[in-house]
């Protein structure tokens, strides 16, 4: 069964397609090696005979027909037969040599080997070329064995047919082996899979260390395992949240209708109750959508309407927005803004952003202290800071205050549902900003780090 998925990998299909192509390729390539090197040596058994015509003929200029009579016997006795000749008349009789009498043919020819030859030349052809001697008229025909040739191409053949043959081999092999390991990673991948899908929400594909595509892969679903877990802890949170925090509301709801309907006695009584039941139902409403915004944020979705926004002016429209509120409360609002800084952004939710933070501190300072909200260029972005002189926040509450419907146990006595420093931290998230909490002796110093205006249109 493993073998049948082995050979049913896209891997190994892509191995063999692969092996086609270059087994094609080495075919072309030998081919061409085979033509080569039979075509030159073609050439130089030619060249041999054409030099040996030349040598023969000279011989016969210098020294007439006994001369090139003895000289071809010579040669006849000390080659063994390697060469062949033939010196016959005009009228076709034969002087010389150890080819048999012919018509003169004064071309390239390819001959058979005679009768009771060598064995080697018995399996092989004999190529001539003759020409015809003036003035008598006689026909000179050399030949060579072309055993030689045909050997080397023998050869040639049997290299072609075993490198093919090694090329598919080691080819099919390698696809299987490469095949293999994809095999066994994509089963790790698998395996963890199924687990995850049977409940262990914990599991992660294991990386090999190679830092190849398949651990680039498993990292990324690793982090999208994460932050999955992370948004369903977040969600099994908010069902929890919402099942003790909006009890106390949605039961005083129930409370005040019930004490309606045993103790009304006027309409002015039941306009009091449904006033009260109503104010009630918008603050239930309220946290809902609070939640819903919250959740909105995490998910990311709105990235796409970053656009270049001026924090300097979101800064001073809050700021100038709330300074008569800070003195109806009896509170001083100081800013320090620098002009002209610009980030990646949605205004709109940079805007609510500041408008939380300035409302925290006004719910958590006493009456006749400052509040203080600047904006400044720094080495790695813009930074914002909120400062109250309030009591502040322990250090180990402060990465607790950015859950949902969590306060501390002195604000539980005021109203709120907690959800606006949630809001802040969705916010920030969403835009890459880091919020720090620290003490601004006495009361809290929030500090945002904005990122630079090209790191956050990469988020989005």
């Amino acid at each position: 069964m493993r073998r049948n998925r082995l050979l049913r990998t896209s891997n190994f299909r892509l191995t063999v397609l692969y092996v086609g192509l270059f087994g094609a390729s080495v075919c072309v390539i030998l081919l061409v090696t085979y033509w080569a090197i039979a075509g030159l040596l073609a050439q130089q058994l030619e060249a041999d005979i054409k030099l040996d015509l030349h040598d023969l003929q000279e011989e016969y200029r210098l020294g007439g027909l006994p001369r090139l009579q003895k000289t071809l016997e010579g040669r006849l006795h000390s080659r063994d037969h390697a060469d062949y000749y033939l010196l016959q008349t005009r009228a076709g009789r034969r002087i010389a040599g150890n080819l048999p009498a012919m018509p003169p043919v004064r071309t390239w020819q390819n001959l058979p080997p005679p009768a009771g030859g060598s064995p080697v030349a018995e399996h092989a052809y004999i190529r001539a070329h003759g020409v015809v001697l003036p003035p008598d008229g006689l026909f000179l025909l050399v030949g060579h064995d072309a055993h030689r040739l045909r050997e080397v191409r023998a050869l040639i053949l049997d290299a072609f047919a075993w490198s093919l043959a090694a090329t598919v081999v080691l080819g099919v092999l390698g696809g299987i082996v490469m095949s293999a390991g994809m095999l066994r990673r994509i089963d790790a991948i698998n395996r963890t899979s199924a687990q995850i899908m049977q409940g262990d929400l914990a599991r992660r594909i294991p990386l090999s260390g190679n830092d190849d595509e398949f651990d680039r892969l498993s990292e990324n679903l690793n982090a999208m395992l994460d932050r999955i877990a992370a948004l369903m802890q977040g969600l099994h949170q908010v069902s929890n949240d919402i099942a003790h925090d909006l009890r106390t509301p949605l039961t005083r709801l129930r409370q005040r209708l019930e004490g309606a309907r045993a103790s009304a006695r006027s309409v002015e009584d039941f306009d009091m109750a449904v006033e009260a039941a109503i104010s009630d139902t918008d603050a239930i409403l309220e946290t809902f959508s609070a939640l819903l915004r919250i959740a909105q944020l995490e998910a990311g979705a709105q990235r796409a309407s970053f656009d270049d926004v001026s924090l300097s002016d979101v800064f001073t429209t809050v700021v100038d927005l709330y300074a008569p509120v800070a003195d109806d409360r009896g509170r001083k609002l100081l800013s320090r803004i620098e002009p002209n800084i610009h980030v990646a952004g949605d205004r709109q939710l940079l805007t609510q952003m500041i408008v939380n933070l300035i409302e925290n501190a006004f719910d958590h300072s006493p009456g006749g202290q400052s509040i203080e909200v600047s904006l400044g260029a720094g080495s790695e972005g813009p930074i914002g800071l909120v400062a109250d002189n309030g009591p502040g926040i322990p250090p180990a509450e402060r990465e607790r205050v950015f859950q949902r419907f969590y306060r501390l146990d002195r604000s539980r006595s005021q109203p709120g549902s907690g959800l606006g420093l949630s809001l802040v931290a969705a916010i920030a998230q969403l835009h890459a900003i880091k919020v720090e909490l620290s003490d601004n002796g006495p009361g809290l110093r929030v500090t945002l780090q904005f990122p630079h205006q090209a790191l956050a249109m990469a988020l989005a």
